[in-house]
């Protein structure tokens, strides 16, 4: 662990040498400020000449266009960013043949670069969490959970992106490549889910795969175990790919051993993404104050009563 650490602390010394770094957290912080202000602005104008705000926390934070819903919509295009560099800097430099050749373990490489990305990206939560800060005193009787909710769909989130870019970069020495690379990949998990929905079994694969709306229910104050796995397991499914691509620079193995442990993996993750999305298994906690988003006793028991269920 204390060598996971030591890499980890050195990758993020070296990300905030390079200006990317801080020009992404600079444009991250000015585009979400402006619309977190420009929103509460508009709400005390209204608030001033008498119209009805209803639920501030949530039209604020979620919805159509909130703070979460607006930032989550560009936090694909910084991901690459920052992860396209990631081993494909050390390729290019040939110091990754140093890497591969010292004793430290390939899963430590790994996980100390993926921990210095997911390090940085707690930085977006944080900005975000300081102007949830603000609206606390702001905003009256703010529902915090509700606030806090969305930042951890951001979080999940945004970590799954850092993985997806971390094994880009190690499949090419060259960091534009990867960025690109990153970028294409996300695009396609986001399309996925429309394929083959016609066919019974394929169509709850492809919804499994989707990225696209996931972090949407924690947005909006509803964490649902589904979408947390799912975050989970395609986060490990492209850290190990990145352990599996780095270890053939260091063990000698046969391309059919390769394509077996590449295909095992991947049927175990998509076998445990199958699981875990199963109506009966799925779990839901409503993070709202109101609890708006779980259905009353009569609506429970109107539910019971329908044939099926």
């Amino acid at each position: 662990m204390k060598t996971i650490y030591r890499i980890a602390k050195t990758e993020l010394n070296t990300m905030f040498y390079s200006p990317v770094a801080w020009v992404v957290l600079v444009i991250f912080s000015i585009q979400s400020s402006w619309k977190f202000f420009g929103t509460v602005e508009r709400y005390e104008k209204a608030q001033k000449i008498g119209e009805g705000l209803g639920n501030l926390t949530q039209t604020i934070f979620s919805g159509f266009s909130g703070l979460y819903t607006e930032m989550q919509n560009y936090l694909y295009l910084y991901v690459p960013l920052l992860t396209m560099g990631l081993v494909s800097r050390e390729i290019n430099s040939g110091s990754i043949k140093l890497l591969l050749s010292s004793p430290i373990k390939i899963k430590d490489i790994v996980l100390g670069k993926y921990l210095a990305i997911a390090a940085y990206c707690l930085l977006f939560i944080v900005i975000l969490g300081l102007q949830v800060g603000i609206a606390y005193f702001s905003i009256e009787n703010l529902d915090l959970k509700f606030a806090i909710s969305g930042l951890i769909g951001l979080y999940l989130l945004v970590c799954t992106y850092a993985a997806i870019g971390l094994f880009m970069s190690c499949l090419t020495s060259y960091q534009v490549v990867a960025a690109i690379s990153t970028l294409v990949v996300l695009a396609g998990l986001n399309f996925i889910g429309k394929l083959w929905q016609d066919v019974e079994i394929v169509k709850d694969i492809t919804y499994f795969l989707s990225i696209a709306g996931r972090a949407n229910e924690m947005l909006e104050g509803l964490i649902i175990s589904k979408d947390v796995f799912y975050f989970v397991l395609v986060s490990s499914l492209f850290i190990v790919l990145s352990i599996y691509k780095l270890q053939t620079g260091r063990d000698a193995q046969t391309i059919s051993k390769r394509v077996l442990k590449y295909t095992l993996l991947i049927t175990v993750v998509l076998a445990l993404g199958y699981i875990t999305s199963r109506a009966p298994l799925t779990l839901y906690h409503d993070m709202t104050r109101t609890k708006d988003r779980t259905l009353t006793k009569t609506s429970l028991d109107i539910v019971k009563k329908i044939d099926g269920q």
